[in-house]
């Protein structure tokens, strides 16, 4: 029989596949900036990212993996605003955390509208993840010029979104975020602290 929670070492619990919950206790207690960040780039890399690689760079999927995706990618751009904001959960409305998201990142704001931020929410974020479907008129592709369009003659209607161009941005925004901690930004470093401090459970 397996050990319940109770019974387990909590500071020997997995935060990602080279850290514990102890090693991120000691980086922090020490501020030791460089290895909260390579704790921070290891749990986000195991999770999220090279899943993604992993599925785009099968030959025989592919393909046609643009909904496993931008699953993913919707579950990076919450854990992202959870870490901006320090918080354990999304707080308020999901569809304006995503707007917040969009417009308050450089490699996102030139591409959506507060009005295509809520449809790429309703369509893509709700629509895969509750419907294992896109709504209406949106779909997903590769290869487009843009990362994002819409396909009617509102924006409600839907939109394509090309899943490289799209997922590209999401990695180049952890850089961008790593980088700002890096560089010691007091805000951002006190929310990533309480924000892993809930991941571990302290």
């Amino acid at each position: 029989m397996g050990k319940s929670i109770g019974e387990l070492n909590h500071d020997n619990l997995s935060i990602s596949p080279k850290y514990r919950v102890a090693d991120w206790v000691n980086a922090r207690d020490a501020k030791n900036w460089d290895e909260m960040i390579n704790i921070f780039h290891d749990r986000i890399e195991s999770r999220y990212l090279k899943p993604v690689r992993l599925i785009a760079a099968d030959k025989e999927i592919g393909e046609f993996s643009g909904f496993s995706i931008l699953a993913l990618d919707c579950l990076i751009i919450e854990t992202l605003s959870q870490f901006y904001s320090g918080s354990d959960e999304t707080q308020g409305e999901h569809k304006k955390a995503f707007w917040t998201f969009f417009k308050s990142s450089d490699r996102f704001k030139g591409s959506f509208s507060k009005a295509k931020a809520f449809t790429f929410y309703s369509h893509y974020r709700c629509g895969i993840l509750h419907q294992a479907q896109t709504k209406l008129k949106s779909v997903v592709r590769m290869d487009q010029e843009e990362m994002i369009k819409t396909v009617g003659a509102k924006v409600s209607d839907g939109l394509v979104v090309d899943r490289v161009i799209f997922h590209s941005a999401l990695e180049c925004e952890i850089t961008d975020y790593k980088n700002r901690l890096q560089n010691g930004s007091k805000e951002l470093r006190t929310y990533f602290i309480s924000k892993m401090n809930f991941i571990c459970g302290i």
